[in-house]
């Protein structure tokens, strides 16, 4: 994984605090990054991934035409 914040790579699985013991929420399902603390969402990596892609399409679109 990636962290939003800080750009640090590191790998989720092997993370002991992987979440919430981390920031104190219960059920938030976050992955903070063990560089910077940012709070990750795999959620919101799903959903970023999505709009980049739709951005990709829209850029090639445009230069088609």
């Amino acid at each position: 994984m990636k962290c939003r914040m800080c750009g640090f790579e590191f790998d989720e699985t092997t993370l002991e605090d992987r979440g919430c013991s981390s920031c104190g929420k219960h059920g938030c399902n976050s992955i903070h990054c063990p560089n910077c603390g940012f709070a990750n969402s795999p959620e919101l990596d799903d959903e970023f991934e999505f709009i980049t892609k739709l951005k990709d399409r829209f850029k090639k679109r445009k230069s088609v035409n």
